[in-house]
């Protein structure tokens, strides 16, 4: 493993499903770091849902902040679509935004790697092994914050 692969994992968890970080951050700074981080790896914010928000108005439940925002690298998505017309089903990619009962705040992304084991599509291989590496810079920036 090199030395940088070594730090990325000190800093931020891969599992199959997700990549997850617990910054040093409060939840605004967090979101707005978010906001920054996804650009320079060529995502935008298509959506945004403020679940904390929606579960107080529907449920009139209580939690600490949480936002779901819906990420998506446009070339990547047509070249998907392209690909697999149903791929629609898996986008956009999702980052969510917690604070903690503790008030640490934590950030989560889908592992993009998962187009290919959902959908059985190998053609997305390359493509989303891209958007995985562009992903863990993302994770990589928000940890160091």
């Amino acid at each position: 493993m090199s030395e940088n692969a070594a730090m990325m994992q000190n800093q931020f968890t891969e599992n199959g499903f997700y990549f997850h970080t617990v910054v040093n951050t409060d939840f605004a700074s967090t979101v707005e770091n978010v906001r920054t981080a996804l650009p320079e790896e060529g995502f935008g914010v298509l959506t945004e849902i403020d679940f904390s928000g929606t579960m107080k108005l529907k449920l009139d439940k209580d939690i600490p902040n949480c936002l779901i925002l819906g990420a998506c690298n446009p070339p990547f998505g047509w070249e998907a679509y392209q690909s697999e017309p149903w791929i629609g089903v898996e986008l956009p990619c999702n980052v969510v935004i917690r604070e903690l009962d503790n008030g640490k705040v934590e950030v989560a992304m889908k592992n993009p790697a998962l187009l290919v084991e959902f959908t059985g599509n190998e053609e997305l291989r390359p493509m989303s092994e891209d958007i995985k590496a562009r992903v863990r810079r993302i994770m990589s920036v928000l940890a160091s914050k």
